[in-house]
């Protein structure tokens, strides 16, 4: 039994239900499928906006915002994929995942270099140390441009009329819903290899919204109930967060990890808000609440391993930066271990339901 199948169905002002308005049953190839289409579309709207961000003139109103509804985009359909798996095949869609997720790597640099800047120049310093970060930070802006050049450099080459072969989507034996296609075969690894750049190879995105588009638009899918796999994605999201909501506020990995956990509940329960209604609702705005915290106290972490490393700085400057910055990681950490169990106790109120329901603390 999977997490929230224990618990009543959405009916009446907690959801519209698994029905399709006319009595049938949803199916969740009716229900996600639409919905993967429409992730799809987004990530290409959103690279095109970078791309046409890139070329417009000096005197004009820059879109700082383009590179980061990319991202945003791009990670929503990568949540989409774990859930969609089941209905269309681990061993289709494993190419797919690993393909974005490439891509996602590729745009890292740039938001890593972005934070950067944001955290360090927030930091409560006196007037040398200040100024000697702001010279250490410009000196570092050469990075975040030519991050965000090598992503619209990307997105230009990536066309729509240019996917890529589609003979890799040729039908498998048993994919279409026998319970094989969830099993790795052997050899399967090579699979994954078809879509992953060679060595001085550019990286591709279009090819992998393509393969999926394909494989969504095939008649062929397992025969689930959309309510069934609500249920199933929302509880292991759960049992994701269930899993590490006790670590220590101090292990950095761990809270980036809980942090990444968290969003994907939140992606999860808004994907799916149509059949659970207002439940889905809070449990995102509760897992978008803690997304955000855990990510403050990753941004200080990450910005605490630079400033470690930054010999080119004046030692007095560099010691006041990390003094700064091991505070407000404490107060961080201090803040993420309240509102952390305020919110495991919102989620477990929410889905008492389950037999594996989230602790309270």
């Amino acid at each position: 039994m999977t997490p929230l199948e224990g618990s009543p169905p959405p009916s009446g002002g907690d959801g519209a239900g698994a029905s399709d308005g006319g009595g049938a049953r949803l199916s969740a190839r009716d229900f996600l499928g639409p919905v993967l289409l429409s992730h799809i579309e987004r990530v290409r709207a959103d690279a095109r906006r970078v791309v046409a961000a890139s070329e417009q003139g000096e005197s004009a109103e820059p879109d700082a915002e383009a590179v980061h509804d990319f991202r945003v985009s791009l990670r929503r359909l990568r949540t989409l994929l774990k859930p969609a798996r089941r209905i269309y095949g681990r061993r289709r869609l494993r190419p797919v995942a690993e393909g974005l997720r490439e891509f996602a790597r590729a745009t890292g640099a740039l938001r890593d270099e972005e934070v950067l800047r944001e955290t360090l120049t927030a930091l409560d310093l006196d007037e040398a140390a200040r100024a000697a970060v702001a010279g250490w930070v410009a000196q570092r802006a050469r990075r975040e441009r030519e991050a965000r050049a090598h992503i619209v450099e990307l997105l230009r080459q990536d066309r729509p009329d240019d996917a890529g072969a589609t003979q890799v989507d040729a039908p498998a034996a048993g994919d279409a819903g026998a319970t094989q296609a969830d099993t790795p075969a052997a050899g399967e690894t090579g699979a994954t290899q078809v879509d992953a750049p060679a060595a001085g190879e550019r990286l591709r995105l279009e090819p992998h919204l393509a393969r999926l588009e394909r494989r969504i638009s095939r008649r062929k899918a397992r025969k689930r109930g959309a309510e069934a796999l609500a249920r199933r994605a929302i509880g292991d999201a759960l049992d994701d967060v269930s899993a590490l909501a006790s670590s220590d506020p101090g292990d950095g990995a761990a809270m980036h990890a809980l942090r990444i956990r968290f969003k994907r509940l939140r992606y999860s329960a808004e994907t799916f808000s149509p059949l659970f209604g207002e439940r889905a609702e809070r449990t995102a705005k509760s897992a978008s609440r803690m997304q955000r915290r855990l990510g403050q106290l990753h941004d200080a972490d990450e910005a605490l391993a630079q400033m470690r490393r930054a010999e080119e700085l004046a030692p007095d400057a560099r010691a006041a930066v990390i003094e700064a910055l091991v505070a407000e990681r404490a107060r961080l950490a201090h803040k993420a271990t309240e509102e952390l169990a305020r919110e495991l106790e919102t989620l477990t109120s929410l889905w008492s339901g389950d037999p594996r329901a989230l602790p309270s603390g």
